[in-house]
């Protein structure tokens, strides 16, 4: 497993190679980056799997799109995403050698799904809450999850969906890990867990902790028995904002 994280926002790029085929994960985001991603691929037929469609996930498509790609079904109603990323790259003077494109996805996933490769079973779990679209990845002889923007150690849960699906997915993922014995986390942005299964319990106690708190009404910016650093203050003012409305 190789896990390239770029330098926007320590988003993982994840390559997981198996006998006779390769998995990637949301592989972005700048052109060099990109690039040393296709470097390092395999020559083994390409399973290109989507996490979710935030814009930051989605860059690199265009150059891996000859690959299988696989995501939930619900990706192909967020194409206004590739708007943003097209957005950055003119704000910061981003150039790339492929128009930018909207993953195409060829195997949709409805529900819990498995599927057997070469040397693996992999489950597919749709976790929504952050995002309408967000699926998780168990690779069950690995006893890895590669979880797109959830349990991250930089930042509490970010909602843009609802409230109540995030804690319905934070509790199933729960479940899962725990019947499944993963010991092994990438999340979309930060640092991997790997080899503690505890640790990443903790993360999720520490997510629900943190929503419990705001479906509560307490808006109080803390986390992880901890205030919220400044730079993110905007972002826990809008969750409490966001909770306000549904509650409506």
């Amino acid at each position: 497993m190789i896990i390239f994280q770029s330098c926007l926002w320590q988003t993982n790029s994840t390559l997981i190679e198996g006998k006779e085929e390769c998995f990637l994960f949301d592989p972005t985001y700048y052109p060099h980056e990109l690039e040393q991603i296709k470097k390092s691929l395999p020559d083994k037929r390409l399973n290109l799997i989507y996490t979710h469609a935030d814009w930051d996930h989605i860059a690199g498509f265009s150059e891996f799109s000859y690959g299988h790609t696989l995501g939930h079904h619900k990706i192909s109603e967020s194409k206004d995403q590739i708007e943003k990323v097209k957005s950055f790259d003119l704000q910061w003077y981003v150039a790339r050698d492929k128009e930018l494109e909207f993953p195409r996805i060829d195997e949709e996933i409805v529900g819990e799904t498995t599927k057997l490769t070469s040397d693996d079973s992999l489950y597919f779990l749709t976790i929504p809450g952050h995002t309408p679209d967000m699926m998780a990845t168990f690779f069950l002889k690995r006893k890895l999850v590669v979880a797109g923007d959830v349990l991250s150690d930089l930042e509490f849960p970010f909602i843009f969906y609802s409230s109540q699906e995030y804690i319905k997915s934070l509790q199933m993922m729960k479940e899962k890990i725990t019947e499944h014995h993963i010991h092994t986390l990438i999340p979309g942005h930060g640092r991997p867990i790997f080899n503690s299964q505890r640790e990443i319990l903790q993360r999720i106690e520490d997510d629900l902790a943190y929503l419990y708190q705001l479906t509560s009404g307490d808006k109080r910016a803390y986390y992880r028995r901890q205030p919220i650093p400044p730079h993110l203050i905007s972002r826990h003012e809008a969750n409490v904002n966001f909770v306000e409305t549904e509650l409506k």
